[in-house]
């Protein structure tokens, strides 16, 4: 958790150091772009890849032996790389052909250098892929800390790459420092594996066991991450045609978003996921109702209030953190513009995912991939409506519909299938953190009004004193709404901080 936590801060970090150094300029615009494409395949293919071997893996390590399934990975790792290879050649050759399509508003000099940086990134997809299966072995090994800190890998050495190689090279440095990183986590996985004396053999045999089971269990995980990806490249195709630093905008507004997601939503879920698999299997639906409403009323206990706090700070927080060197006020308000139509997507996405979860646990996961291709359909609707009118804000707003209308649409469907769910408990705590949020929302916002005629702004440690005290002053006023009202996810959350602080 402490490696995790680590990693996902110095990410934040890295993202400081990139819009200090570029801003939301075209740089930034064709550095974002140029990576979608290898990061977008090694997602698909990769993650889908791991999601498959990592069972098999298992299966083969606990039920024949752990050199068999060191066989078996060595022949999905080699066939991994032989892949990638054949797969990086021709699209660093077709790169122009693929910039046009996942970049038609891209020209001139900007299309340009999005080529340039597509050919200089598309390798990072062979690492990617190597580091996120030599991840899976540790886990399936129970070593649990080289996997946990490759994001903290690939910052630290994104960082320095920031100040080692742009002040010579540009944005070219930041491409260059993206493949060492990737570089970098796999040779980081390799020797730890060696440690723990892992065999590994330069060989191919499609006969051993567990070969053909990971590649057929591929191709469903592929088509389930395909159809998530496709909301994200979505708004970059669309972003590409509007003026320079919308995409980078965009980025930082979601990076923001999604701090409070990977602090809440991920934890929570990961808690909630082997409750309700043990449930589903003694088929305890009464219990399965309770924990998925349980889970929903958790998440929207950290996830509205924290929402309501970013919509009403995102002026002072995104000044704050990245309003420094080449960041400037006009990028603040970009990227300030997105954030506050992005919020609702934070709720939405973390309640579907709780919901996803019970889906998975009850062995279904059609009905999550069917809903996940209506979301891309509203999402793109919604976004070429809007952004004629909201530009680059107008794609952020159609993430959130999208989000919410799948949150909605998994709700009625979950509520079909699991006829347990007590509903009137999970409206009445919606309702009560609903109002809880809206009088902390107003309270942060008169302050704010009033702490900025008695502070000079344009300083940092007074821009530091403002965005500080409104989290504080938000904290304290939802807390004296929210404890008078008792329900079991209050007592929940106070008993947790009692438990940690008596630590």
């Amino acid at each position: 958790m402490v490696f995790n936590v680590a990693g996902m801060l110095l990410g934040f970090v890295r993202e400081q150091v990139i819009a200090a150094r570029f801003g939301t300029s075209m740089l930034t615009d064709a550095y974002i772009m140029a990576f979608t494409l290898p990061n977008l395949i090694y997602v698909i293919v990769g993650g889908a890849l791991a999601t498959a071997f990592i069972p098999v893996f298992t299966e083969i390590s606990v039920h024949r032996s752990r050199e068999e399934a060191a066989r078996m990975s060595s022949t999905i790792i080699n066939i991994t790389l032989l892949g990638m290879v054949a797969l990086v050649i021709p699209c660093m050759m077709l790169a122009p052909y693929l910039v046009s399509v996942i970049a038609p508003g891209f020209t001139g000099e900007k299309r340009e250098l999005t080529i340039l940086l597509t050919r200089i990134m598309f390798p990072c997809m062979i690492f990617l892929a190597s580091s996120l299966l030599l991840g899976g072995i540790m886990n399936a090994l129970k070593h649990f800390k080289v996997p946990a800190l490759y994001h903290a890998i690939f910052s630290a050495v994104m960082i320095l790459s920031i100040y080692l190689f742009t002040p010579g090279y540009g944005i070219i440095g930041l491409g260059i420092g993206t493949i060492l990183a990737c570089i970098v986590q796999v040779l980081v996985a390799v020797l730890y594996l060696g440690r723990i004396k892992f065999s590994y053999r330069l060989e191919i045999k499609r006969s051993l066991p567990g070969i053909k089971q990971v590649f057929t269990l591929m191709l469903p995980a592929m088509v389930g991450t395909s159809i998530n990806q496709l909301s994200i490249t979505i708004d970059k195709i669309l972003a590409s045609g509007l003026i320079h630093g919308s995409i980078a905008s965009l980025n930082f507004a979601s990076q923001l978003m999604m701090l409070p997601y990977n602090l809440f939503v991920v934890a929570i879920n990961t808690a909630l996921f082997p409750n309700l698999s043990e449930m589903a299997a003694r088929k305890n639906y009464e219990e399965i109702g309770r924990t998925t409403v349980f889970g929903l009323n958790l998440i929207f206990f950290c996830t509205i209030p924290a929402a309501v706090g970013l919509f009403v700070i995102a002026e002072p927080l995104v000044r704050l953190i990245f309003e420094h060197g080449a960041f400037d006020a006009r990028s603040t308000q970009m990227t300030v513009f997105a954030l506050r139509f992005y919020v609702l997507a934070l709720i939405s996405q973390g309640a579907y995912t709780v919901m996803n979860r019970t889906f998975f646990a009850l062995q279904d996961t059609k009905t999550p991939v069917k809903v996940s291709l209506c979301d891309v359909a509203v999402h793109l609707t919604a976004s070429l409506l809007l952004i004629g009118p909201l530009n680059h804000g107008g794609l952020a707003l159609g993430t959130s519909i999208g989000a919410t209308v799948n949150m909605i649409l998994v709700y009625i469907l979950l509520r079909r299938r699991v006829r347990t769910l007590p509903e009137r408990r999970l409206f009445v705590t919606l309702a009560k953190i609903l109002l809880a949020s809206a009088v902390m929302g107003i309270g942060v916002y008169l302050f704010q009004v009033e702490l900025g005629q008695l502070l000079d702004l344009s300083l940092l440690s007074n821009q530091l004193i403002e965005v500080i005290s409104s989290i504080l002053v938000g904290v304290v006023i939802f807390i004296v709404v929210i404890l008078p009202m008792k329900f079991e996810e209050v007592d929940y959350v106070r008993n947790l901080v009692r438990e940690r602080l008596a630590r």
